[in-house]
């Protein structure tokens, strides 16, 4: 119970409309998704979509395929392949941080969601390791316009 109020109470002093954090345990199987589910009121604003990367030292690319899958209230379902840049051609890490990385990835942004209820955002890796380490957490925020 305490922690529904700890968590109510983040939420509230968020900025954003919506921001969850999965943590992927350093160990994000390949067919593991992390899913957010959130909830829209008012369809009369726009919205944009983040992805917040934490990465540490461990991860051995410089560059993280993600596959999406946004679903709608109404069950229509829309997919991505998306490609970030976690590191520049010199090996530094891009992003903010010391140990741990964190980089906000765009999404999609100025979207209009035309129906009100639960949407369901999953997020898969796409690199080519069964298990990929490195990757502390993901995280989706959404903001209104």
């Amino acid at each position: 119970m305490l922690l529904a109020g700890f968590v109510f109470f983040i939420q509230c002093d968020s900025p954003h409309f919506y921001q969850e954090q999965i943590s992927t345990q350093n160990n994000w199987g390949k067919d593991a998704s992390v899913s957010f589910d959130f909830e829209v009121k008012d369809t009369v604003g726009k919205y944009d979509f983040f992805l917040l990367s934490r990465n540490n030292n461990e991860y051995p690319y410089s560059n993280l395929y993600l596959f999406t899958q946004l679903t709608t209230p109404k069950g229509e379902t829309y997919r991505d392949t998306l490609q970030y840049y976690l590191a520049f051609q010199d090996g530094e890490w891009v992003g903010n941080g010391n140990s741990l990385k964190e980089l906000y990835l765009l999404y999609r942004e100025n979207v209009s969601l035309k129906d009100t209820g639960i949407y369901k955002l999953s997020v898969w890796h796409g690199m080519r390791e069964e298990s990929l380490i490195g990757i502390e957490d993901i995280s989706l925020i959404v903001d209104k316009k």
